[in-house]
């Protein structure tokens, strides 16, 4: 079965990421297009990676998919990532239990080839995908 807007949350995006993780388990923040689910593919595979590499400790899905009125309610950019506007645009802040946040900002600098908001001081990375745009790099 392939990750569909309509998946239940319990769908496994990945072996060990659900659909319900990218929506912090609200109906609110589902995605809405087969090119958001698309993109959070990519996202979760890169994520498993990470998982794999820091020896299979949980990823922690802090924000996914951010609509737009919940993006304003939360301070997000006008044009952030996590609004999902367009194919192959998306985002997600995570960080990996028991490893350090510096550690794995350094690792996905290293590994992800698209934007990244270093925000390890702040509990998290964001990785970003922003279609035809070159790697983007910043401090939250």
């Amino acid at each position: 079965m392939s990750f569909t807007p309509s998946s239940p949350f319990s769908h496994r995006v990945t072996p060990h990421i659900t659909a319900g993780e990218f929506a912090n388990g609200q109906e609110a923040r589902r995605f809405h297009t087969i090119d958001q689910c698309h993109t959070a593919v990519r996202l979760a595979e890169f994520m498993e990676k990470a998982r794999a590499h820091f020896g299979g400790k949980p990823v922690i899905i802090t924000s996914g998919y951010r609509p737009p009125a919940i993006n304003r309610r939360v301070g997000g950019a006008s044009r952030s990532e996590h609004l999902y506007n367009g194919a192959g645009v998306g985002a997600v802040d995570f960080y990996i239990k028991g490893v350090s946040v510096y550690v794995l900002q350094d690792y996905c600098d290293a590994q992800w080839p698209y934007s990244i908001g270093y925000g390890a001081h702040k509990g998290f990375v964001h990785l970003g995908i922003r279609a035809g745009s070159p790697r983007v790099r910043w401090d939250y």
